[in-house]
């Protein structure tokens, strides 16, 4: 929901358990720290069906993980590409948390490639 105001809520995400059809309001810009007149907020829906949002640690699926993790690394030594966030750790993590390892891998990259 696009909304006329520069923030609509007091800080990035909030919980409704169960106030109503949706689990969390989200306003990313609270961590980007972006600066407009408008807003964006986002709505979380539970769902039972389609790929899980949160990793479950079965063996199976660490398993799993593990034969990505070896292809991600394959990929980032050959092709200079990088994986970052809860998909590329395969763990739970927090937005902010998902933004802070974004930021870090960028800087790692940018004084890299400045160094190099």
């Amino acid at each position: 929901m696009a909304a006329d105001k520069e923030y609509v809520q007091p800080c990035v995400s909030i919980n409704y358990p169960s106030d109503y059809e949706y689990t969390r309001s989200v306003e990313i810009k609270h961590v980007t720290g972006q600066k407009h007149p408008r807003t964006v907020l986002s709505y979380e829906y539970p769902r039972d069906e389609g790929d899980p949002y949160y990793p479950v640690p079965t063996r199976t699926n660490l398993d799993t993980y593990e034969r990505y993790r070896e292809l991600t690394l394959e990929e980032t030594r050959r092709k200079n590409v990088y994986f970052c966030g809860r998909l590329a750790t395969y763990t739970y993590l927090n937005m902010d948390q998902a933004i802070e390892r974004a930021l870090n891998l960028f800087t790692t990259l940018k004084d890299h490639h400045a160094h190099a």
